[in-house]
């Protein structure tokens, strides 16, 4: 039971946050004390891998949460910079956790969210009911797992107006001038398009700083923020991923009351030190006097370019109103604008792109409309490329650490988890090998030592490809190695870089047995410069249709195909009558990351003597320079792609001259097929045993038949009748 005394103790706790200069534009309405009860299965049947359930009581009825940890953090690296005692900025290395954070829902409660982390001990984060808010976070000291949560209620007023987009000119740039909610609406369900990757830079300002007085305690504070945009931007198929976290804990870089975007002191100062070196979309520096958003006006389209820098004014709001704002002002430079009356928002009575948001976590319809036609322009690309493919100068130590099972710096070996390293014989816990141990998880690794010579670590992969052996001498398995560019693997194609180049074989890869290369008619879909048919995409997707000369090089078209196989997720396929043919093929998609399978293959040719090379036919098949006759290794092998013999089993190299175990001099000995028997002597003393006992009933059996055979063996009579005159 709750007393008097604990609540005006959590009114004391509480207060803190909500205390401003005048009116407060937000506070907590109620607080309860709640113990959250971890349940053992997801829903009310099946239990789910990688979901975390817990059941506890709020608002008058019992909830149960349920929620999957997510990636919060950009592939890779997270770079954070705070500044020296001259106020340069440098790479810091606070603590800062990578694996507690959560997203997810109420049972029973249809759209609900929740975003909470258990990186200090509990469950701190925002809960979703509808149009009602929660914070949820761990009560200090407590011994019983006892947690607070309070509602949040915000005035009407607490967030914007937003500014609005200007002129017509500048609010409509893609569009008609016809009044946009006359267009097609699009479900606020599912927005059905790729994911999109926004790689974030969250930066506090000096007074920002001063709250805390404390690095980390202020990068746990930007990591809220951060994990808030993520769950928002969700509902558009879009990923909010932190980047790089800067935090300005000696002075201001400059004048930071010009909120001019670009041509402000730090705007030109973010273009030039961050975002030249680090490529960060969007930039949001956090202030704690502002501006407000009606005084901050992000520029459309902006999003991928230096002109992303978002300024947000803390203003004593809690981070929950921050992440509204952030978003909406994010969405602004990605290309939405502001909702209209006819906006809705499934089971929201506001929504992001609101003038007047509030408490919302939701983007409308009309923000799906939005989204679609900004893709469908290709005009924020960035958010399509590879992830991992923007690579820092520095790296962080907040990925750098024993335990993230990824070998770095002086570590051996690196088993994961506590509770994998419990399994794991080869390495402990310190990243360092078990006694005795000198490999762990390497490809040639047996028993935590070298695996014998000989030994299989990379199958044949094509009928192009080669087998890899360890060398017994390492712990890795050789390079991947593959038959020589131009030897023969049909009657129609020939190898090149470890493929075959017939089209007709690939056709087989994708759509089965009995599908052929399609007639010269069909390839005339790669002019469309679709997904269907291109020869080349640039960054973040954009097709470019092919030239006359290089549509044999697009994507790759067959017929004959008499069932369709299982594609890869997302990978989708067209079938056209093109004169008289059926033709099949794969299309190609932005933001997956699934391998390419019906682009025409480098290596293929094109007609006139040349063959296609990344999607143009303007490589010449005497450049191949193929130069291994069948004598070069004596008949009895084949070369390999640095030119070496690679010989059949039963001959040594490097030119199969003699008898051995086969393989080459590059991708190691293969295993020898003759093989010795060791028997301990108890064994030969049971063989003994048995092969004379198997000795002593042959013979018995033996005579056991020689003495039957005598005794029915007829007896002539003395004195009988003669024969007969």
């Amino acid at each position: 039971l709750r007393t008097p005394l604990l609540l005006l103790g959590l009114w004391v706790v509480l207060a803190p946050t909500q205390c401003s200069q005048g009116r407060p534009s937000w506070r907590y309405i109620s607080s309860e004390v709640v113990i959250p009860t971890k349940e053992l299965h997801h829903s009310k049947a099946v239990r789910a891998a990688g979901w975390l359930s817990y059941s506890l009581r709020f608002g008058g009825q019992r909830h149960v949460l349920h929620m999957r940890r997510k990636r919060l953090f950009w592939p890779g690296q997270l770079v954070m910079m705070t500044q020296d005692d001259q106020g340069a900025l440098q790479v810091d290395y606070p603590f800062v956790p990578l694996d507690c954070y959560y997203l997810g829902y109420l049972e029973d409660v249809p759209l609900s969210m929740v975003t909470v982390d258990t990186c200090y001990g509990g469950l701190e984060g925002i809960l979703k009911v509808d149009d009602l808010a929660y914070e949820i976070k761990p009560l200090k000291d407590s011994q019983r797992f006892e947690h607070i949560i309070s509602q949040i209620v915000a005035d009407t007023n607490a967030i914007g107006p937003m500014s609005s987009l200007g002129h017509k000119a500048e609010r409509y740039p893609l569009f008609s001038d016809q009044n946009p909610s006359a267009a097609s609406r699009v479900s606020s369900k599912i927005y059905a398009s790729h994911i999109g990757a926004m790689k974030g830079c969250l930066m506090s300002a000096h007074s920002i700083y001063t709250l805390y007085n404390n690095v980390s305690q202020c990068a746990q504070y930007l990591v809220h923020l951060g994990s808030m945009i993520d769950a928002m931007f969700r509902s558009l198929n879009m990923r909010y991923y932190i980047g790089l976290l800067i935090i300005y804990n000696v002075r201001e870089p400059t004048d930071m009351n010009n909120y001019k975007v670009p041509g402000g002191p730090f705007a030109n100062d973010y273009a030039r030190n961050i975002h030249k070196h680090y490529l960060p979309y969007p930039g949001i520096i956090v202030k704690r006097d502002g501006p407000h958003e009606v005084n901050f006006k992000p520029e459309l389209y902006t999003l991928c370019g230096n002109r992303n820098l978002i300024f947000l004014g803390q203003l004593s709001r809690h981070y929950l109103l921050l992440s509204i704002i952030a978003s909406n002002q994010i969405g602004t430079t990605f290309g939405l604008w502001l909702d209209t009356v006819e906006c809705v928002c499934q089971r929201r009575a506001t929504c992001i792109m609101y003038r007047y948001p509030v408490l919302t976590d939701s983007f409308s319809n009309c923000s799906f409309q939005h989204t679609a036609h900004v893709l469908n322009n290709n005009i924020q690309l960035c958010l399509f490329q590879e992830r991992g493919q923007l690579v820092y100068s520095n790296s962080s130590l907040t990925t750098i650490r024993c335990g993230n099972s990824v070998v770095e710096n002086e570590e051996q070996c690196d088993c994961g988890t506590f509770k994998q390293c419990y399994s794991n014989t080869c390495c402990e816990s310190d990243c360092r090998f078990s006694p005795g141990s000198i490999c762990n998880r390497e490809t040639c690794c047996t028993n935590c030592t070298q695996a014998p010579a000989g030994t299989l670590c990379r199958p044949i992969q094509n009928i192009c490809d080669l087998p890899e052996y360890c060398m017994g001498k390492d712990t890795n398995c050789p390079s991947d190695f593959y038959l020589q560019d131009g030897t023969p693997c049909t009657e129609d194609g020939y190898c090149y870089e470890g493929n075959c180049t017939d089209r007709s074989m690939h056709c087989k890869e994708i759509f089965g047995e009995g599908a052929l290369s399609a007639p010269d008619v069909c390839y005339s879909i790669n002019k469309k410069g679709h997904r269907f048919g291109h020869c080349k995409v640039t960054i973040g997707f954009a097709p470019q249709r092919c030239a006359d000369a290089d549509v044999m090089c697009g994507r790759l078209q067959c017929v004959n195909v008499t069932h369709l196989p299982r594609l890869q997720e997302h990978v989708g396929f067209h079938h056209s009558i093109i004169g008289e043919s059926l033709c099949f093929g794969v299309g190609a998609h932005r933001g997956t990351e699934s391998t390419d399978v019906g682009a025409v293959r480098s290596g293929t040719p094109c007609g006139g003597g040349k063959f296609c090379l990344k999607g143009f036919c303007n490589a010449t098949l005497a450049a191949i320079d193929y130069n291994c006759p069948p004598s070069k290794c004596n008949y009895r092998g084949v070369c390999n792609n640095n030119r070496n013999c690679h010989c059949h089993v039963g001959w040594d190299p490097p030119l199969c001259i003699n008898s051995g175990a086969g393989g080459s001099v590059d991708s190691g000995p293969a295993p020898r097929r003759r093989r010795s028997v060791r028997a301990g002597g108890m064994s030969l003393v049971y063989l003994r045993v048995v092969f004379g006992r198997s000795l002593a009933l042959i013979a018995a059996l033996l005579f056991g038949v020689a003495m039957n055979d005598q005794a029915i063996r007829p007896a002539s009579v003395p004195g009988g009748p003669g024969p007969s005159s």
